[in-house]
C-alpha cells in the first residue's frame, strides 16, 4: 500500500465508523493483514508468533496436532455442508446460526468462502423476503412504528402475523428500511461483523464497506442522505480497498461501488441532489468547495484525479454544468456530457492503471 493510500484510510477513518478498524470496507480498508487482527488500516495484520520454546514435558503431553491434510478435509466438509444448506429452503435465521457454527471451526480462508455463500444467499432471497412485506396489512402495521423501529416496538406490533414476520426477518440478519412511502427489509451487513475474527482482513474490510452503506445509506428517494464530504470519503475508501486487496474476489464489487455509485454521486449528483444550481445550471459553490476539499484530503488518488478533471471542465465552461434552453430547460454542454458519459469507464481505467496487479 502506498503512502497516498495510507493517508486515505486515516483521513476517512476519522469520519466514518471503522472498517475493520476504520471504516469502510476498507474504508479503509484496513490494511492487508490477517483476518484475526483488530489493527487499523495499514497494519500488517500478522498474528503473534507462538513461542519457539517448549518444555520436554509439555511437548510429550501435548496432543498431536492435526495434519494439514486433515485440516483441509475438515474445512472442505464444512464448506460443502454449508453450501448445501444455503441452497435448500432453510430460513435466513437458521442459516445464520449455521454460519456461526461453521465459522468457529474453519480457517480464515474457509471463513471467507462461508461468508461468500451467506452473501450469495442474501442476494438470491432478498426479493422474496421483501415481497412478503408488500401486503397492505403489513404496510399499515409498519406505518405505526417510529423509525428506525426498535426491538421493543416490533414486539408490541398488534397484528400477531405481522409481528412474527418482522421478528423472523430481523432474526435472519435483515433490518427494516423505508423509501417512497414503502417499508421493506434490507440486509443488515453490520450483523456480519460478528465474523471478523473468523475471516481474513480482506473479507473483514469488505463486510465493513457493505455495513457502512447499510448502517448509513448514501441515497434515498433520488437524493443524497449523507453530506458531500462523506461521499468523497466513501469514494476514497472504496478505492483504497481496491489498492489494498487487488486480487480479492470482492475487488470488483468495491470497484463498482467506486465507479457506479460514489464517484458519480460526487461529480454528477442525483436528481434530487444535483451538483448545480437549478436557476443558473452552474456548479453549486458548496459542492465545488466539497470537491476541492476532496482533492486536498485524498492527494494522489483516483478520487482526487477525477475530481480535478471535472473541475478543469468546469473552468472551461465558466462553471456551467448545463446550459439553459429557450424555455428554461436543461441543455447538455458537449464537454460536460462527454465527461459524464465516459465517467464510469474512465474511473475503472484509472483504477486499473493505479493498481496493475489486478
Amino acid at each position: 500500500m502506498n503512502d497516498s493510500t495510507k493517508n486515505i484510510t486515516l483521513k476517512a477513518g476519522r469520519r466514518l465508523p471503522a472498517l475493520g478498524a476504520v471504516l469502510l470496507l476498507a474504508a479503509g480498508l484496513t490494511a492487508c493483514g490477517g483476518g484475526k487482527d483488530n489493527a487499523g488500516p495499514g497494519a500488517s495484520g500478522s498474528a503473534p508468533a507462538s513461542s519457539p520454546v517448549q518444555s520436554e514435558s509439555a511437548s510429550a503431553s501435548a496432543t498431536p496436532a492435526a495434519s494439514p491434510t486433515s485440516d483441509a478435509n475438515n474445512d472442505a466438509a464444512l464448506l460443502e455442508s454449508f453450501k448445501k444448506l444455503a441452497q435448500s429452503d432453510v430460513s435466513a435465521a437458521e442459516l445464520s446460526k449455521a454460519l456461526d457454527d461453521k465459522l468457529a471451526q474453519a480457517s480464515p480462508e474457509t471463513g471467507d468462502a462461508l461468508m461468500r455463500e451467506m452473501l450469495a444467499y442474501y442476494e438470491r432471497r432478498i426479493s422474496d423476503v421483501q415481497e412478503k412485506f408488500n401486503p397492505q396489512n403489513v404496510q399499515q402495521a409498519l406505518q405505526k412504528l417510529e423509525w428506525p423501529p426498535t426491538d421493543d416496538q416490533i414486539a408490541k406490533l398488534e397484528d400477531e402475523k405481522v409481528r412474527a414476520l418482522v421478528q423472523e426477518t430481523t432474526d435472519g440478519g435483515y433490518k427494516l428500511e423505508t423509501a417512497e412511502g414503502m417499508y421493506f427489509p434490507v440486509v443488515d451487513f453490520a450483523k456480519l461483523k460478528r465474523a471478523d475474527t473468523h475471516v481474513t482482513a480482506a473479507m473483514k474490510d469488505y463486510i465493513a464497506l457493505l455495513a457502512v452503506e447499510s448502517d448509513h445509506k448514501s441515497a434515498s428517494d433520488g437524493g443524497l442522505v449523507i453530506d458531500w464530504a462523506e461521499v468523497a470519503a466513501r469514494a476514497a475508501q472504496a478505492e483504497a480497498y481496491v489498492a489494498a486487496y487487488p486480487t480479492s474476489p470482492e475487488r470488483d464489487q468495491a470497484e463498482s461501488l467506486f465507479a457506479t455509485r460514489y464517484i458519480p454521486f460526487l461529480l454528477m449528483g442525483l436528481s434530487n441532489t444535483p451538483v448545480f444550481d437549478h436557476e443558473t445550471f452552474k456548479l453549486d459553490p458548496k459542492v465545488k468547495a466539497a470537491q476541492q476539499q476532496a482533492i486536498a484530503d485524498y492527494p494522489g488518488t483516483v478520487t482526487a484525479k477525477l475530481t480535478r478533471q471535472f473541475l478543469d471542465v468546469m473552468e472551461k465552461t465558466g462553471g456551467a454544468v448545463y446550459k439553459k434552453g429557450k424555455n428554461g430547460q436543461q441543455v447538455d454542454i458537449p464537454e460536460v456530457k462527454a465527461f459524464y458519459d465516459s465517467l464510469e469507464s474512465h474511473a475503472r481505467e484509472l483504477l486499473d492503471e493505479a493498481n496493475p496487479n489486478k
